[in-house]
C-alpha cells in the first residue's frame, strides 16, 4: 500500500492505495524525481502529483499492459490537467476509500485505458 503525505511531517496522508511500490519508485526515476530513504520517496511538486494520480487509478487496473499505457498517459498530462485529476482523486479521498474508484474509472473511461 502507498501512503501519500502532504508534508514530510503529517502524521495522516492524504491518499492511501493499493499499489506496487516498485512501480511508484520506477516512475518517479523515470521522472527523473526520486530520493528513495527505505519505504519513504521524496519528490518535488509535480512528480508528487503525477504519482498520485498513477498509483489511485492504478489500484482499479488489473492488467500490466494497461498499467504501462497509464505510465505512459500520466507521464503526459499537462500542468492543469494534472492539477485537475490531483484535486478531484483528493477530494474523493477524503470522503473515503470507496469513494475513490468513481473519478479513478472517469480517468480510464476518457483515456482509453478500460
Amino acid at each position: 500500500m502507498c501512503h501519500f503525505y502532504p508534508f514530510t511531517y503529517s502524521q495522516k496522508p492524504e491518499l492511501s492505495a493499493v499499489c506496487p511500490w516498485s512501480e511508484v519508485v520506477l516512475l518517479a526515476e523515470s521522472l527523473g524525481e526520486g530520493n528513495v530513504k527505505g519505504r519513504s520517496l521524496r519528490v518535488g511538486e509535480s512528480a508528487y502529483k503525477r504519482l498520485l494520480v498513477y498509483a489511485a487509478v492504478r489500484q482499479t487496473l488489473r492488467s500490466r499492459v494497461k498499467a504501462r499505457e497509464l505510465e505512459g498517459v500520466v507521464r503526459s498530462l499537462d500542468e492543469y490537467e494534472l492539477h485537475f485529476w490531483c484535486s478531484k482523486l483528493l477530494e474523493a479521498a477524503g470522503k473515503g476509500g470507496l469513494a475513490l474508484y468513481r473519478p479513478a474509472r472517469a480517468f480510464k473511461v476518457l483515456h482509453r485505458l478500460d
